[in-house]
């Protein structure tokens, strides 16, 4: 037990390397953590990572892609009472509750449901909006259509005015119309990253 805690106290009490950057940023640490594969971050970058790439599963490291099950942040920030960092220091311990095993784990899982339910709503708004599923979405689109008209006919639903097109194709139109709508909001989205990008490209150099 005692093995245990001072192997604690000696992975807390590290710091990342003086002469190293964080390895998404290219930036001098703000904020540092490290991942239970033994590599450092800031807290942001991996947090924004995590929350883009995933919705309900564990980050992976973007070095050695190793789950990451746990983020331990440098020790002299447990002290500080920076608003940012007090926030930033709320979700890493929010992190990695979610990948607790056991009943506590589960519980924990239990209380994460409402941010759980956001993040799935937001991945799929992201799928959506990406211009290179175009084709994929739109089937999904007219299956989900073809699955409700299905519904709505079988339980003798009458409260949707179809007029003379009938529910199917009401909804066949409905969903194209989805795709049609969500794909040209991501092709916008593209070209204003896109225009950001050059815009920052094209910004001079910041002298050493």
């Amino acid at each position: 037990m005692e093995e245990e805690e001072g192997v604690k106290r000696s992975i807390e009490s590290e710091k990342p390397p003086d002469d190293d950057v964080c390895p998404i940023c290219f930036g001098n640490f703000t904020i540092p953590c490290k991942t239970n594969c033994g590599h450092w971050f800031c807290a942001s970058c991996i947090l924004q990572l995590w929350h883009y790439r995933s919705a309900l599963r564990q980050c992976k490291c973007p070095i050695c892609c190793c789950l990451i099950s746990r983020l331990v942040p440098e020790a002299s920030l447990l002290v500080q009472q920076e608003e940012d960092v007090v926030e930033l220091l709320r979700k890493i311990r929010r992190y990695n509750h979610l990948y607790i095993s056991g009943a506590y784990g589960i519980f924990l899982k239990v209380l994460a449901l409402p941010l759980l339910t956001r993040r799935v709503l937001r991945a799929l708004m992201d799928a959506l909006m990406d211009p290179d599923q175009v084709r994929l979405n739109y089937y999904l689109m007219r299956l989900l259509a073809l699955l409700l008209s299905w519904i709505y006919c079988s339980c003798e639903f009458k409260f949707i005015p179809t007029g003379g097109l009938g529910i199917w194709r009401l909804l066949d139109i409905c969903a194209i119309a989805t795709v049609a709508i969500f794909s040209l909001a991501g092709l916008c989205r593209r070209w204003v990253l896109r225009r950001r990008v050059r815009q920052l490209a094209a910004l001079p150099a910041l002298p050493d």
